[in-house]
């Protein structure tokens, strides 16, 4: 398992669409929190919370994720690694990982380049941050691992990087942008798909609970379909 993940991470580290997807959000963060934040007197705090549970680019590791690892499925590299005797666990777990973490790399840049971008105008204080703040930060960590681990059972379940990108990119767009905006007051701001809008313990405390829930069952549930799937 140890050579599959440097092979992941390597692919990953060359793979043009990782880098393209960092610089097209730090752009979008730095022209917001520029352009919007600090023209109408928001802080590098003010910013911070607003970018942080912010779920309108979801789309985008979407877009990536379901790219990179049905991409592997198009092309066969995880057919050859079945046939050369790597269990279906060691597949799944090692395509897991990267996308994961590049989730977590694409929402933070996001969230520090709009800081940025409003410091360059109106400066920076850190008065407001505390260790709140820091758990915060972990809570929508958790979250985007939760919400990647769905995007990569699409993928798997598809098993076809086009019809993966179609599917997980719609389903993003419908879960994290049309029904955020009309599901304020329920259960569904606990999901993954509604990013943690306070540093309140309650807060935190119910959607870091959802979001290991969701982030377990939906790796056992891709393990399940993968177990099941004749890979051609």
């Amino acid at each position: 398992m140890c050579n599959q993940c440097r092979v992941e991470f390597f692919k990953l580290r060359h793979f043009p669409l990782f880098y393209i997807t960092i610089v097209c959000l730090a752009g979008m963060g730095f022209f917001y929190g520029f352009m919007k934040v600090a023209e109408i007197g928001g802080d590098a705090y003010y910013v911070f919370r607003d970018a942080l549970s912010d779920t309108s680019l979801m789309f985008v590791l979407s877009l990536m994720t379901s790219w990179f690892v049905g991409s592997d499925f198009s092309n066969r590299t995880i057919h050859h690694e079945i046939t050369s005797g790597y269990s279906r666990w060691s597949v799944l777990l090692v395509r897991e990982l990267p996308v994961m973490l590049s989730g977590v790399i694409f929402h933070l840049t996001y969230v520090f380049s709009a800081m940025i971008g409003v410091m360059c105008k109106n400066g920076f204080s850190g008065e407001m941050f505390g260790l709140a703040d820091v758990f915060w930060c972990g809570t929508v960590i958790l979250q985007l691992l939760g919400l990647q681990s769905i995007i990569t059972l699409i993928t798997f379940i598809c098993a076809k990087a086009p019809v993966a990108m179609a599917v997980s990119v719609s389903f993003t767009i419908i879960m994290c942008n049309i029904l955020r905006n009309y599901m304020e007051g329920t259960f569904f701001t606990k999901t993954v798909f509604y990013l943690a809008r306070d540093n309140s313990g309650a807060t935190l405390f119910s959607t870091s609970i959802v979001a290991v829930v969701t982030l377990a069952l939906s790796i056992a549930l891709t393990y399940l379909a993968f177990r099941r799937k004749e890979i051609k």
